[in-house]
């Protein structure tokens, strides 16, 4: 009958047989295998009969086997009784599985060495497990460490359990002491200010739950700002984050200073004014307000004449002149080019005439800008609140109205905002809304001045002059109405209708006569002009030394360059160019000088003053001999008496125009000694460009 101890032996062996997650067999002291568990061939993959009797080596790689590893297990734990290893065991199969592995020396009851026993673990998928917290942590690590925020784990008692390294360059601890296990509070206050370590400590480490206080806030710290977000745990604590946000505010004061202001002058902008005009009309504070619109006189000519850069700092200095101007509650914007607004609040009468003629002062003393002497003015449109509006759309415009209405009256000067004002632009408006029926109806005709020799009076040509008479029967000055249609974009077609009609009228002339043809500053700003000018010549047949073309300084100034490109072309294609107006504007003799001119024609004024403005008569003597010395020709303008004429017929070669010899005839009217042969068409207006024809009324 089995002894107790026969049983207990079997039950062990039975036990150790049916585990299934551990590897457990015997080895002899060889390192052979004696027995062989369901574990082991599970994790294995040999049966008992594949396996018992080999040694246990095959578990291990060549590479392992070659380096002795199996024996150095087997001598370790013969040695010192146990072996433990953590190591890549192969399978049947050839797979591998990452194996923790225990060898025992055993002994029996009397000490006598007769083996081992050897329990291996499949630990593969716990390493596998492990690899990835070690990669996750190291990752976690990295991450923190090249964070642009600081990072701070703060617990329920206020210490630091974790910080980054951009925390310690944040709040930069002294000496590089550590962070973690250091109370929050007594770190702020030796890294921040006092002001700032204590919004923190109110905003962030409060520890009542139910209190609404911020996720994030803003601290500065002298000439910092930092950004610093709070959330709290559920488990108690806080995790806190902290941004140098200094530069992002930095700039995006900067973008909003520019969102605002205008980048030349740094004055407010458009949008700015419109703003604060808003907000003053709406607010009880100011009972009245008034908008006073500027806009400089003569500062075109002399951006074009001098250049940009010279234009730039000339409006730079205009808006240090005008700031000088304005109280602390004013608002002084510039709105684009040459035109300035100021908000002038509160508004009292006086103040507002005050300041208006304070800034007409300003403006017109003398400016040195890169060492040339530049006078300029100013005109300014005044609308005052709530009289003339409570909306700041309806004040601007008014104001506008009111500079216009300066402009008119002669520059350099201001003027109020009247209702009657808003009746002429209403009239203004009417007109333009018939300046375009006129276009598409072909209302518009033209008359012809002639234009005379001095000595013999004979006819050498005409001028073509613009002529409209509405539906209603009234004729229109060209004075009123070509004006409206320039601002109006008009011009251009019809300065390209001028020229066809005109090429047209003048083939039917004998071939001796000439035509003169008035161009404006619009026309002089696009290359259309000559194509118009070579369409004019093809279509009519008229040889190109027939046309004349006349320019004014103040035309050509308004694009020096390209009016000069546009004149040489012309030149090129045989076009005489007169220069109109001359000795009345900014630099007439080194316009003669640049410029491909053919002819100058003086000025009505100078002539107006024969025999009686002994000046008068120098300058057209000047004129007459800085012309010849140049080879070109001259036409003195306005005759009007038997006196001027008799005058200006001692000098040769003079031409003659004005009222004396005739007033502006439609072609049908004119000398019946032209034969003319008027065509029973009549020519359409073309359609391209848009322009100006002439400056002063009986020349238009």
């Amino acid at each position: 009958m089995p002894s107790c101890r026969d049983d207990a032996d079997l039950m062990y062996r039975l036990l150790v047989q049916g585990v299934t997650d551990y590897a457990i067999y015997m080895l002899s002291p060889d390192g052979a295998i004696a027995n062989w568990n369901a574990g082991a061939q599970r994790a294995k993959g040999y049966t008992a009969d594949e396996i018992v009797g080999r040694n246990f080596a095959c578990f291990y790689s060549p590479e392992d086997r070659a380096a002795g590893w199996p024996e150095r297990g087997l001598r370790t734990a013969r040695q010192e009784g146990r072996f433990e290893a953590e190591g890549w065991r192969l399978r049947k199969d050839g797979s591998r599985f990452w194996a923790h592995v225990v060898i025992d020396a055993i002994h029996d009851d009397e000490g006598r060495f007769f083996g081992f026993a050897k329990i291996t673990r499949d630990c593969t998928e716990r390493r596998a497990n492990a690899l990835k917290l070690d990669s996750a942590l190291d990752n976690l690590d990295l991450a923190m460490s090249n964070m642009a925020q600081g990072l701070c784990l703060i617990d329920d008692d206020g210490r630091v359990v974790l910080a980054n390294e951009r925390m310690h360059a944040i709040l930069a601890v002294p000496g590089g002491e550590p962070l973690v296990g250091a109370s929050i509070g007594e770190v702020l206050a030796e890294t921040l200010s006092e002001a700032a370590s204590l919004r923190f400590l109110q905003d962030h480490l409060r520890r009542d739950l139910n209190l609404n206080w911020p996720e994030i806030s803003e601290i500065v710290d002298g000439g910092r700002v930092l950004s610093v977000t709070t959330r709290r745990l559920a488990s108690g604590g806080w995790v806190s984050t902290f941004v140098d946000v200094t530069e992002r505010r930095r700039f995006e004061t900067q973008i909003q200073h520019l969102a605002q202001h205008d980048p030349l002058t740094d004055l407010a902008n458009r949008a700015t004014l419109r703003q604060a005009l808003t907000e003053t009309l709406a607010s009880a504070r100011w009972e009245d307000c008034a908008v006073l619109y500027i806009d400089l006189d003569r500062f075109k000519p002399i951006n074009d004449m001098f250049g940009h850069a010279v234009g730039d700092q000339l409006l730079q200095e205009v808006a240090r002149r005008l700031r000088l101007t304005v109280g602390r509650q004013d608002v002084i914007a510039r709105l684009g080019g040459d035109e300035f607004a100021l908000i002038l609040r509160p508004a009292e009468p006086q103040r507002v005439a005050e300041t208006a003629r304070t800034i007409l002062d300003a403006l017109n003393r003398p400016y040195a800008v890169k060492r040339l002497p530049i006078r300029i003015g100013a005109s300014i449109g005044i609308a005052v609140a709530p009289l003339a509006g409570r909306d700041p759309d309806i004040l601007l415009r008014n104001a506008d109205l009111a500079l216009y209405e300066a402009k008119k009256e002669g520059r350099n000067r201001y003027s109020f905002y009247d209702p009657a004002m808003g009746d002429k632009a209403a009239a203004r408006s009417a007109l333009e809304a018939d300046l375009n029926r006129a276009v598409e109806r072909r209302e518009f005709v033209l008359h012809y001045q002639p234009i005379v020799r001095a000595r013999t009076g004979a006819t050498i040509g005409f001028e073509a002059l613009l002529r409209w008479r509405r539906p209603d029967g009234v004729a229109m000055s060209p004075a009123d109405f070509v004006p409206v249609a320039e601002e109006a974009g008009l011009m251009p077609e019809i300065g390209a209708w001028i020229l066809a009609e005109a090429c047209r009228e003048a083939t039917a002339w004998p071939a001796h006569l000439t035509v003169a043809v008035n161009v404006s500053a619009t026309q002089l700003r696009s290359a259309l002009f000559i194509d118009a000018v070579e369409r004019a010549l093809a279509e009519s047949g008229l040889p190109p030394h027939r046309l004349e073309i006349e320019i004014t300084e103040t035309a050509v100034l308004q694009n020096r360059e390209l009016a000069l490109s546009l004149l040489r072309r012309l030149r090129a294609l045989g076009v005489m160019i007169a220069l109109d107006d001359f000795g009345t504007g900014y630099s007439s003799l080194s316009f003669v000088h640049t410029f491909p001119l053919t002819r100058l024609k003086i000025d009505r004024s100078f002539v107006r003053g024969l025999g009686h403005d002994p000046q008068s008569a120098a300058i057209v003597r000047a004129i007459i001999g800085l012309s010849r010395s140049l080879g070109l020709a001259v036409t003195a303008e306005g005759v009007e008496t038997e006196d001027q004429r008799r005058l200006l017929a001692k000098e040769r070669g003079l031409d003659l125009q004005g009222y004396l010899f005739g007033h502006p005839e439609a072609a049908a009217r004119l000398d019946p000694q032209l034969k003319l042969r008027r065509s029973a068409r009549r020519l359409a207006l073309p359609k391209e460009g848009r322009g100006k024809v002439q400056e002063h009324p009986e020349a238009a």
